[in-house]
């Protein structure tokens, strides 16, 4: 049996603006069926989707893991292609709803495996800790707006954005000669997150799904520039590139991805430096001159106590969601929540 390709991403992100969503735009409801788990802490949903992913990838399909952007060990959604079906983390920050209740989209109930009498005597110490560890996110949320204010705009040469522009353009003409013409939608998905575990990159997805690695300089936003043009290209073409957007500005393109012509272009700075063996490496900032990337420096130097402290505040509303599961987890019947999993397991491997 050939090996099944497991992708992994995020579909939010903690954002100088407050949560930032990509979720209703993880299924197509016009041919996939999505099933919206509900519930609150503690409850399995996490655990729940591990199992059905780790069952569809024991059986040969191809899987899509969404991890959690708060807390990358758990998983707020699993998709598998093959069968048309998806599961997704439906609750608060990221409320998703049914775009066709019932025929697309179906509710799961794991709440319904509460305790409620049992949990009442505590009822005190779950509000207490729901409002406690939202409150570490909105502390986050503005540590984080306060770092973005600082990424200051460099005034970068003109004849520099254009090398940018000329170079990956360069790079499409090469990595898309002899590409099929195709119709297919550009995804869009976060491949980093700042999150309980520091700055975190699923960076073992991209060579998954691409064998040809460029890498760009980022420091001064050439990358960033250049990737806008590269998924314009790839989108004139109808290739399905997944741009992955950047969770300090997630209008913005971090990384793009092309599966379907085997390569991918990511940007790496100075505090986040790829991993990756790179195909190529394209040095975007070098045109720009020694003042304008020292400029760089100070600002990154002045952003990383911010950040820091965003960092101890997502790490302190993680201690505080434990703490709430705690509650939680003793007066669920998983036994109940196991069961309805394996229904779930059952029906998607049926479809073989």
């Amino acid at each position: 049996m050939e090996q099944p390709l497991v992708s992994r991403f995020f579909l939010g992100a903690n954002a100088p603006g407050g949560f930032s969503s990509l979720y209703g735009g993880f299924t197509d409801p016009d041919a996939e069926t999505l099933y919206i788990l509900k519930g609150g802490p503690g409850c399995g949903k996490s655990t729940m989707m591990k199992k059905i992913a780790a069952a569809a990838e024991n059986a040969g399909l191809d899987v899509e893991l969404i991890h959690c952007s708060g807390d990358p060990d758990s998983l707020d959604g699993v998709k598998i292609p093959a069968r048309g079906v998806a599961y997704v983390d439906g609750t608060s920050p990221h409320v998703v709803e049914p775009s066709f209740a019932g025929a697309q989209g179906i509710y799961v109930n794991l709440g319904a495996f509460y305790d409620r009498e049992a949990l009442l005597p505590v009822r005190e110490d779950i509000a207490r800790l729901t409002r406690a560890y939202k409150a570490q996110y909105d502390r986050a949320f503005r540590l984080l707006a306060g770092a973005a204010a600082l990424n200051e705009t460099l005034a970068v040469p003109p004849e520099a954005r254009e090398s940018a522009l000329r170079r990956v353009r360069s790079v499409l003409r090469r990595e898309l000669r002899g590409a099929p013409q195709g119709d297919g939608a550009p995804a869009r998905r976060f491949l980093s997150a700042w999150s309980c575990q520091g700055h975190v990159t699923l960076w073992d997805t991209v060579p998954a799904l691409c064998q040809r690695v460029w890498v760009l300089d980022n420091d001064l936003g050439l990358g960033t520039l250049a990737l806008e043009e590269a998924a314009q290209i790839c989108r004139a073409q109808g290739l399905r590139a997944v741009a992955c957007m950047d969770p300090m500005e997630p209008d913005k393109i971090e990384h793009l991805l092309v599966p379907e012509a085997g390569f991918a272009l990511v940007t790496q700075t100075a505090d986040h430096l790829c991993p990756l063996e790179p195909y190529r490496h394209l040095r975007l900032d070098a045109p720009a001159g020694k003042d304008l990337r020292t400029a760089a420096k100070r600002t990154r130097k002045l952003r990383a106590p911010l950040l820091e402290e965003a960092l101890s505040a997502l790490r302190e509303a993680k201690a505080l969601h434990d703490e709430l599961e705690a509650l939680y987890i003793p007066n669920t019947d998983f036994s109940g929540v196991d069961k309805l999993t394996r229904r779930h397991i059952r029906a998607l491997l049926e479809g073989d």
